[in-house]
């Protein structure tokens, strides 16, 4: 990075505040928490830029006229546009305009990535140009890093009931760990909430749709003293469920979401400031079930007796008298540190969570037990990063940090399969406790060679143990004979010791139009599966994930930010990719279990378009992403256990759509003098892709969904009224789907169309 500051230490201290908010995602956090981070993010913004400082303008408190103060500042999103890597964020406008109220949703707006229930829906697979989560059980964490308000959550069930009142949502993409956080493969997913601000204020919103839901949400931020603010923030949905079963009239796919958080934040003095973050989320919807569309043609009973049959409708499903519920809640403390010294910037967070699950899948999609699940788990998580940044003679910016994390789970997986077995006590628990410690010491530097060159270079030594102690149990003795006796078990533990680096060159061709080329590697830990499984050799430990990621990229930005333009080119090599394959187990039971890949290749490239206000009142953006996901090596058993379907060199990787693109206009018109309507229609494409290797039945279909949204209100933003409708064409494609333990085919499908209305008022 080019310095534009020179000697006089004022300066100096905010470049160095401003260093802290360009590079990392955890100390914006804390950055926006100081009294000067306006200051600060203007001297980022100019350091960037390589323009002399211009104040930014002042952003009006969430609760004011502003019915948007959950926006990204445009300092911020210079941060973003002048980083060597591809970034994509959705700001908090944004994720209110596309009706988005679940982590996984994102996935639909930003190029390269996806994201899937493949379970009830509290198990969410993320992943990044193919790299993320291929396991559904719960108990692995995948090749991205999804942190919360700068702490990490290395489990898809802490995503839960986190998107309100959020400010900003941004997508780091290739290998990460060299500037915060976690080493991951695949990039990170960064949710960063509203902080509390200097004035009184909130927000209320209510809204009403489909399937007679209502969601609430506010927030209200309240100055207890000219060093202590507060803000304290809420969301309830609660609704019917969409889907219908074809014998019980029952609904399913219900909503009943509780998230609350508060955050307090405290300015220590003019250097130091502290953020405290207490949240809880609760969920006791009716979980989503999928639909077995031929059970009953291969069980050669009426169609509608276990199964859905073929041409069923969207809605349809057969649960019959399964249990299919969900209870789960959780909650943890987040404390954020910041202080800024004449010379450098030291950065602190620390965050705790723990939660509880006990929901039950219908998981085969019949109304009897081919394979059903209760997923009975805790987890407690606690992490903690601490980095300083600094200036050396004006050239050389320097990070050098520590992360260290700790977590564990005691779970107890059930699968009911007596239907399958033909025995009434026909199930299978894998009673389990795994603990998992990480550790990493990374440096990161930034150099400027010459005037615009800057030549980028960091490393990671990173550290991690794994322990699993547990196995399936035969509780009915329907395999062995005996109840409660054992058909797998596992006491491991394994450590593994992993160098990674990132090289590379960017190049400033004008203030604000760059170009950049990288090479770094990435790598995953080890992985268990925790699956109900019949075989030991299923339990096997999966050694650690490495990736060699290339990446060029080229980034403008013409007419004061009127027109962003981004594009990147990208080769991934793997070695040992982790992946789930759908292996044929003892007892005439197939069943999913993780696994690797030993060599594997990604390539692709990605290019998005902003165009705000060139036409007058008019935004417009455009985003496409191409992958080419193949496996090098061929696949013919996991651990010895033979595959449903061999894996041949060059097949197709999982969670990696060739195509995929989105576009959404937004065009605004005063209506009066006072008043103005904004109307906005959106569209979202993805290719079909695999979701399992050496699974026949593996693959989504093509997913599209269009959406429109008619918003009215004061210029003084003090109101807003609109109404939308998502999947207005009412697409039903299939998002996950799979070989049920019965060799049937099961699938999941997108949520019908959706129409709503919602009202928001500022105060």
């Amino acid at each position: 990075m080019r310095v534009v500051f020179r000697s006089s230490p004022p300066r100096h201290a905010l470049f160095t505040a401003s260093l802290l908010c360009a590079t990392s995602p955890i100390a914006t956090a804390m950055a926006a928490t100081s009294p000067n981070s306006g200051t600060a993010h203007a001297a980022a913004a100019a350091h960037h830029s390589q323009q002399p400082t211009k104040k930014a303008p002042k952003v009006r408190n969430a609760a004011n006229a502003d019915p948007e103060a959950i926006t990204v500042t445009s300092a911020r999103t210079r941060r973003f546009h002048q980083m060597a890597n591809t970034v994509n964020t959705l700001s908090g406008r944004q994720l209110e305009q596309f009706h988005i109220v679940s982590p996984k949703e994102i996935a639909a707006f930003v190029p390269g990535v996806t994201a899937v229930n493949a379970v009830s829906g509290s198990t969410p697979i993320f992943s990044i140009r193919g790299i993320g989560l291929d396991d559904y059980i719960g108990n692995n964490m995948g090749g991205i890093g999804i942190y919360q308000d700068g702490v990490f959550a290395p489990y898809s069930v802490l995503y839960n009931g986190q998107m309100y009142d959020v400010q900003t949502v941004s997508v780091e993409k290739g290998p990460q760990g060299f500037e915060y956080g976690r080493s991951t493969t695949g990039g990170s997913i960064n949710v960063e909430s509203v902080k509390p601000s200097t004035k009184f204020g909130g927000y209320l919103n209510w809204g009403y749709s489909s399937y007679n839901t209502n969601t609430a949400k506010g927030a209200v931020n309240v100055p207890i003293t000219d060093r202590i603010f507060n803000r304290f923030a809420f969301s309830y949905i609660k609704g019917d469920g969409w889907q219908h079963d074809i014998n019980t009239h029952r609904r399913y796919g219900a909503q009943d979401i509780l998230g609350l958080r508060n955050q307090t934040r405290f300015d220590i003095d003019d250097r130091s400031s502290l953020l405290l973050n207490i949240h809880y989320t609760r969920d006791k919807g009716t979980p989503v079930s999928p639909q077995d569309v031929d059970a009953d043609q291969m069980n050669n009973v009426p169609v509608g007796t276990y199964g859905v049959g073929t041409h069923a409708r969207n809605n349809a499903v057969n649960v019959g008298s399964n249990r299919a519920t969900r209870d789960e809640n959780g909650g943890g403390v987040g404390l954020n540190y910041t202080h800024r010294f004449d010379w450098g910037t030291f950065t602190s967070a620390t965050g705790i969570d723990f939660y509880r699950r006990s929901n039950y899948d219908n998981y085969d999609g019949q109304s009897v037990n081919i394979g059903d699940y209760h997923w009975n788990d805790t987890y407690i998580v606690q992490s903690h990063d601490m980095h300083l940044r600094t200036t050396i003679a004006d050239r050389l910016h320097l990070t050098v940090g520590v992360y260290e994390s700790y977590d564990k789970i005691n779970g107890a997986y059930t699968s009911y399969r007596s239907f399958l077995l033909d025995n009434p006590n026909g199930t299978l628990t894998d009673h389990f406790v795994q603990q998992n410690l990480s550790t990493g010491l990374y440096v990161n530097t930034v150099t400027n060679i010459v005037k615009g060159l800057d030549f980028i270079a960091g490393g990671r030594l990173s550290y991690d143990e794994r322990g699993f102690n547990g196995g399936t149990r035969d509780d009915g003795g329907a395999l062995t004979g005996v109840p409660g006796s054992s058909l797998s078990y596992m006491n491991a533990n394994h450590s593994y010791e992993r160098w990674t680096g990132k090289v590379g060159l960017r190049y400033t061709i004008m203030p604000g139009t760059l170009v950049y080329g990288t090479i770094s590697n990435g790598y995953k830990a080890g992985s268990y599966f925790a699956g109900p499984v019949s075989s030991p050799s299923a339990l096997d430990y999966v050694r650690p994930e490495n990736v060699i990621s290339y990446e060029v990229g080229a980034k403008t930005s013409l007419l004061r930010n009127k027109i962003i333009l981004e594009g990147a080119l990208f080769d991934y090599e793997y070695h040992n990719r982790q992946t789930l394959f759908v292996a044929e187990m003892p007892g005439n039971i197939t069943s999913l279990s993780l696994g690797p890949i030993p060599r594997a290749r990604t390539r692709g490239g990605e290019l998005s378009a902003t165009f705000h206000n060139v036409i007058p009142n008019l935004d417009l953006n455009g985003s496409f992403a191409y992958l080419d996901g193949r496996s090098i090596s061929s696949v013919t058993n996991i651990a010895g256990l033979p595959l449903l379907s061999n894996v041949s060199a060059h097949s197709a990787l999982p969670f990696a759509p060739r195509f995929s693109w989105s576009a959404y206009a937004r065009y605004g018109i005063d209506v009066t003098r006072n008043y103005r309507a904004t109307v906005q229609v959106n569209y979202t494409w993805k290719d079909n892709m695999l979701v399992a290797l050496g699974d026949p039945n593996g693959q989504t279909s093509k997913i599209s969904s269009m959406g429109m949204r008619l918003e009215v209100g004061p210029k003084t933003g003090k109101w807003t009224a609109a109404v939308y409708v998502d999947n207005m064409l009412n697409k039903h494609g299939n998002t996950y789907s799979y070989t049920g333990s019965d060799n049937s085919r099961v699938q999941y499908l997108q949520t019908p169309r959706w129409v709503g209305c919602d009202l928001r008022y500022n105060f």
